[in-house]
C-alpha cells in the first residue's frame, strides 16, 4: 500500500503539468450567454493537427478544435442546441449527429447534396454552417463528420479524428463530472514507423501494459510517466468521486471496455445495473454512460478486453488520489 500512494504521489506531480491534455477535454464553454434563453450555442472549427503517436511517428491527424475527440458538447433536455462549424480544412467536411429527430437541413450528409436542401450543411473549405437541434431527449450520442470527399471514403474521413462526444441531460439530473473514452482505429495519415493501430482518445503505446512494464525497467517511475498523458490517455480521480464515462466505440471493429479495481454501473445498457464481468461490450457505432466511484488509490489500468487490441496500444490509466 505504500508503494501505491508512493506511485500516486509521483504521478499527481506529471499530472499537475498535462492538467490541460490529460483524459478528455472539459466541455467547451458553450456561447449561451451571448444566445436567447432556452438556446445553447456552441463553435467547431475543423482543422488539421499533428499528434505524435510514438517516437519519431507523427500522425497528421483532422480534428474538431484541435484534438482528437474533439470536445464534449453539452446541453439540457428543452433546450434548442446550435452547433457552428467553421471548415480550416482543404476537404468538404460536416458534421453529423445521432440526435433525433431533426430537420433533413440539419442531416450533415450527402443527403444535402443530392436533395440540394441544405447543401451547405456539407461544408466547403473556407466556409461554415450552422445546425440545429430541437426535441433533445436526455442520454448519449456523439459526432463525426459524415464526408467523403478528397477521395477518401467516410469511414476514413472519421478514423482521421473528426469525432466526439455530446451529452443530454435531464433537467432535473444531478450533474456530475463528465468524461468521455472513444475507442477506435487510428487513421490514414502517418509519418514515421511504430504507429499503433488502436487507439482510445487519440492515443496509443505499441506493445501496450508491457511497453509500459520495459519502460519502467529501463527508466522507473518518471519514464512511465512521461507516457501519461502522451501515448496513454490518463484520468486524475479521487477515491469516492464518482465520474460518469462516455465511452463510444467509434472504429469499424469491436471493442470492449474494461477498468482494473472498479465497479462501472451502467447508465443507458442496464440502467443502475453492473455491467457484467465489468466489461463494456461494443459493437461498432455503439456507445454507454457508466459511473465509476474507485474506492482505492494508485494506477489503475483501463484497455480494450479484446486483448490483442489492448496489446497493440489501446490502453490507459486512471490515476486515482485518497
Amino acid at each position: 500500500m505504500i508503494a501505491g500512494l508512493m506511485v500516486v504521489s509521483f504521478v499527481a506531480g506529471v499530472g499537475a503539468s498535462i492538467a490541460v491534455t490529460n483524459g478528455y477535454l472539459p466541455e467547451i464553454p458553450s456561447a449561451a450567454a451571448a444566445s436567447p434563453p432556452g438556446v445553447r450555442a456552441y463553435e467547431l472549427e475543423i482543422r488539421a493537427a499533428d499528434i505524435e503517436v510514438a517516437p519519431g511517428a507523427v500522425w497528421h491527424a483532422w480534428t474538431f478544435n484541435g484534438t482528437v475527440p474533439g470536445p464534449m458538447i453539452t446541453a439540457t433536455a428543452g433546450e434548442v442546441l446550435q452547433i457552428t462549424v467553421r471548415n480550416r480544412h482543404d476537404l468538404v467536411h460536416s458534421f453529423h449527429t445521432h440526435l433525433s429527430p431533426y430537420t433533413l437541413e440539419n442531416d450533415g450528409s450527402q443527403i444535402n447534396s443530392i436533395t440540394a436542401i441544405a447543401g451547405m450543411a456539407m461544408i466547403g473549405p473556407g466556409q461554415s454552417y450552422t445546425y440545429e437541434f430541437r426535441h433533445l431527449a436526455p442520454g448519449v450520442y456523439y459526432y463525426h463528420c459524415h464526408s467523403a470527399h478528397g477521395g477518401h471514403t467516410i469511414q476514413q474521413h472519421i478514423a482521421q479524428g473528426l469525432y466526439g462526444a455530446i451529452v443530454i441531460r435531464a433537467p432535473d439530473e444531478l450533474k456530475v463530472r463528465d468524461e468521455a473514452i472513444f475507442m477506435a482505429e487510428r487513421g490514414m495519415d502517418i509519418d514515421g514507423e511504430g504507429a499503433p493501430f488502436y487507439i482510445m482518445n487519440g492515443k496509443g503505446i505499441p506493445g501496450g501494459e508491457h511497453a509500459l512494464e520495459e519502460i519502467f525497467a529501463k527508466e522507473g517511475l518518471p519514464g512511465v510517466g512521461a507516457q501519461l498523458g502522451k501515448t496513454v490517455p490518463v484520468f486524475n480521480l479521487k477515491v469516492g468521486e464518482s465520474v460518469r464515462f462516455t465511452v463510444v466505440n467509434i472504429g469499424d471493429q469491436i471493442h470492449s471496455f474494461h477498468v482494473h479495481g472498479m465497479n462501472m454501473v451502467s447508465v443507458d445498457m442496464y440502467p443502475g445495473r453492473m455491467h457484467p464481468a465489468n466489461v463494456v461490450p461494443l459493437v461498432p457505432g455503439a456507445a454507454d454512460r457508466v459511473i465509476l466511484t474507485p474506492q482505492n488509490p494508485g494506477l489503475w489500468l483501463f484497455h480494450c478486453h479484446v486483448v490483442s487490441h489492448a496489446d497493440m496500444g489501446m490502453i490507459g490509466v486512471m490515476n486515482v488520489e485518497a
